[in-house]
């Protein structure tokens, strides 16, 4: 409607002609037009953005390996980690299989307890490993071998090492050495240093030879935070055997 002026001199809606009706159409045409032009090309922008991303992310050398740094060595060299490592150089971080890396360096590196591998852009792969910790040395003859926790034998040892226990195994068996490493874990400070030499026949027969001639009968790994305990207080006696391998029945000779 269109105002028009009455007698009165007030003012009042004209009927709208069929002119008006017809521009009014024409203008919420081209409203919905460019509302639509703008919806499509906000809708492209985002496609060629993701694309551009994708791109960037996946295939582009911008985000691809240019140097391995590896770290938590103290006696693995760092380079025989990157040499076994086989990191790809050039490949696109997106791509890289962490874990395939991870894998060569945990089977390819006896003394590496845990790998874990991770990228840090624009070009970095980061190699970050845990060594094994010797619990124990074995003695082969006129060598020495370092044990872990776990009863792996991971390295050799040129000479003994101050605070490092040894002993003598009748078999490289993965069990009897991890056996051993638990009772070596369990002893006492006091204890462990009066101890010459641990020798294990089987998992039931281990035994400790002390100073001054004195032995322990051990029996097995179970229990051995009781029997470091009771072996603790036993060793104030005057003997030169004691038996720990019933703890809650010990006895001396």
């Amino acid at each position: 409607m269109v105002p028009s002026t009455a007698a009165d001199g007030r003012s009042r809606p004209r009927p709208a002609t069929p002119t008006d009706v017809s521009a009014a159409i024409e203008e919420r045409r081209r409203r919905e037009t460019r509302r639509r032009r703008m919806t499509i090309a906000l809708a492209v922008a985002m496609v060629v953005a993701s694309l551009a991303l994708v791109w960037l992310v996946r295939f582009s050398p911008v985000l691809s390996v240019r140097q391995v740094e590896v770290r938590g060595t103290s006696t693995i060299p760092q380079d025989q980690v990157s040499r076994v490592a086989q990191v790809p150089v050039g490949t696109p971080l997106a791509q890289l299989d962490s874990a395939d890396i991870a894998q060569r360096v945990s089977t390819g590196i006896t003394a590496v307890e845990g790998v874990q591998v991770h990228t840090r852009p624009p070009g970095t792969v980061v190699i970050e490993v845990t060594e094994r910790r010797a619990v124990f040395h074995r003695r082969v003859g006129a060598r020495l071998q370092a044990v872990d926790a776990a009863g792996v034998v991971f390295a050799d040892v040129p000479k003994p090492v101050k605070g490092v226990l040894q002993a003598e195994t009748a078999t490289v068996d993965n069990r009897l050495l991890a056996d051993v490493a638990s009772v070596v874990a369990s002893l006492p400070p006091e204890v462990a240093s009066q101890v010459q030499v641990v020798r294990a026949g089987s998992p039931d027969r281990i035994e400790l030879a002390l100073d001054e001639g004195r032995k322990v009968i051990w029996g097995s790994a179970a229990a051995s935070q009781d029997k470091g305990r009771v072996l603790q207080v036993l060793l104030g006696e005057q003997a030169t055997v004691f038996d720990v391998s019933s703890p809650a029945t010990p006895s001396t000779r």
